[in-house]
């Protein structure tokens, strides 16, 4: 014989209550909510374009001669050099001072790819994001129920042109576009929501003359893959937690009311039992009922187990059970000794058959039978 010891098991001591594990992991969580906002801030196109104008101004920055290249809004799709004979950016001497980036937007956007290019569902329906208790002025506690309308998306198209007199910084430019978006996409914040953009296209408009002056221009066009929230489309919703009805009614007395009871166990239904004998070494039997039958025990003799199928369909029969005439009937018994007989008692009542036992009839023949014994071998 091996004698075997338990492993030894040893509860490791915190010596100090610094957090580690799954208490960092929900710390992490509460700390990211603690300030969030419980709705979602509106978004719509000034806010994407004010935020698409200072990723332009901050993030796509390029210093040239120690100064930054300054960003100019253009409010239409219009080429540049359509532009280029009312600019106002000059010098002294009304020359057009080079090296300034320009930003402008389509003024058609499309149905949007945000959410790989499916359909909101139709209606107008809100959707429920929070649901929190709050205390009433008086005392009483409410729920505040925070819903709101499902965005929907949209495709904005952004050109970036970058105008410069010196060729090497078309490079600068470049190598700063691609850097950005070296990840495939890259991310504007407007009101706190993340909205990925990606490259459409990268055109070339250099070599124009004005004046016979050369500059080169190189064109972005980003997609921004933007979803839209409306103002009006968030609802506060305030919920009693607690409603108190109160009714007021009459004064007058109201009348007695006395009810008399009265002895009805002088009916009775006709009681049935079903006897099945099963020889030695026979655990099934098969038979048709011949009567509606309610039945209410069973009892059992040489029995270990057993199963009760009525037209098919195995019987539930700890509450008991009901057997209409002509059903079929099947049973299932495990006995306890197979060399054995075995005796299944199917005790209950008709329910067609009620008699009144206080009742003497003037013929026996016309007495109700009070019980059958009904025996299947």
């Amino acid at each position: 014989m091996i004698n075997r010891q338990p492993k030894k098991y040893i509860q490791p001591i915190r010596y100090t209550d610094i957090p580690f594990g799954n208490e960092v992991r929900k710390e992490y969580s509460k700390t990211i909510l603690e300030k969030a906002p419980i709705l979602p801030k509106p978004l719509e196109y000034e806010d994407i374009d004010n935020s698409f104008f200072d990723f332009v101004k901050d993030d796509i920055d390029i210093v040239i001669d120690g100064k930054i290249v300054p960003t100019f809004t253009l409010y239409s799709s219009q080429r540049f050099s359509e532009y280029s004979q009312t600019w106002n950016y000059t010098d002294e001497d009304d020359n057009l001072l080079m090296n300034f980036k320009t930003v402008n937007r389509d003024t058609n956007p499309s149905f949007g790819e945000n959410q790989g290019g499916l359909w909101n569902i139709p209606g107008e329906r809100k959707y429920r994001l929070l649901q929190r208790t709050v205390l009433d002025d008086n005392g009483t506690e409410s729920y505040e129920v925070y819903s709101m309308k499902q965005p929907y998306t949209v495709d904005l198209l952004y050109r970036i042109n970058f105008v410069t007199n010196i060729f090497e910084n078309l490079n600068k430019f470049n190598q700063r576009i691609n850097d950005l978006f070296k990840a495939r996409q890259c991310y504007i914040r407007p009101n706190g929501h993340y909205i990925p953009m990606v490259i459409d296209e990268i055109n070339d408009e250099s070599v124009y003359s004005i004046e016979d002056r050369k500059f080169y221009v190189q064109s972005i066009t980003i997609k921004v893959m933007a979803y839209i929230i409306h103002e009006n489309d968030f609802q506060v919703e305030r919920i009693p937690k607690r409603i108190i009805i109160a009714t007021e009614g009459e004064k007058s007395k109201k009348p007695k009311i006395s009810i008399d009871e009265y002895n009805t166990d002088e009916f009775d239904f006709t009681k049935i039992e079903m006897t099945i004998d099963f020889d030695e070494f026979i655990d099934k039997a098969k038979f048709n009922s011949d009567t509606d039958f309610v039945v209410e025990q069973i009892k059992t003799e040489n029995v270990r187990n057993y199963r009760i199928f009525v037209n098919g369909t195995l019987i539930y029969h700890q509450d008991g059970f009901k057997i209409k005439n002509n059903d079929e009937i099947k049973i299932k018994i495990f006995p306890y000794e197979v060399n054995k007989k075995s005796v299944v008692y199917l005790q209950g009542y008709n329910p067609n058959k009620i008699f009144e036992s206080n009742n003497v009839t003037e013929k026996v023949s016309d007495e109700i039978e009070k019980f059958e014994d009904i025996k299947i071998e």
